[in-house]
């Protein structure tokens, strides 16, 4: 990963869990996980995304392994009447230092389009945590060539909104 002006950029490895785990089952993995990913700290950032619920329980099992807690995403709202949405201000505050946005099942299964993925980058980046933008095309794009069209789109809505320097 190149940064800047030809420095390499430490590489960030994020597992996503998804809508999975439970307060016991999460115990036991991060017991059985944790000791066997701190040999990979030094070569790489990691970073964990549990289901929001779980984001205090994760975060204190991290202690201070150096292994860093992310949100599996944020509302483009600071705050309101936005039932069921979480700030990103709000995940800050939890603890995460990062947040996904964009991600392929949130764009298929709830619609989110292209400006609203822009407007929940631009809130996290604004919150001062750092947005992971998950970019990607369907299976449908894939066989029709159009791969390359729909992640120029994907980008373009961001730089759009926050500006290419972000």
């Amino acid at each position: 990963f190149l940064c800047g002006r030809n420095t390499m950029r430490k590489p960030i490895l994020i597992g996503n869990w998804k809508m999975n785990g439970s307060l016991q089952a999460n115990q036991a993995l991060m017991v059985r996980v944790l000791p066997r990913l701190r040999m990979f700290r030094k070569s790489v950032d990691l970073v964990v995304c549990p289901p929001h619920p779980y984001l205090f329980q994760v975060r204190d099992l991290l202690g201070y392994t150096g292994i860093m807690l992310g949100a599996q995403n944020a509302s483009g709202f600071v705050s309101g009447a936005y039932t069921g949405e979480v700030s990103a201000t709000m995940l800050q505050e939890m603890g995460c230092r990062y947040a996904l946005v964009g991600h392929s099942e949130r764009r298929l299964l709830f619609g989110e389009g292209n400006q609203e993925v822009a407007a929940r980058y631009r809130s996290v980046l604004q919150s001062g945590l750092t947005p992971v933008l998950c970019v990607g095309e369907t299976l449908e794009d894939r066989e029709s060539g159009r791969t390359g069209l729909i992640i120029e789109q994907q980008l373009q809505a961001v730089i759009d909104e926050v500006g290419l320097a972000a």
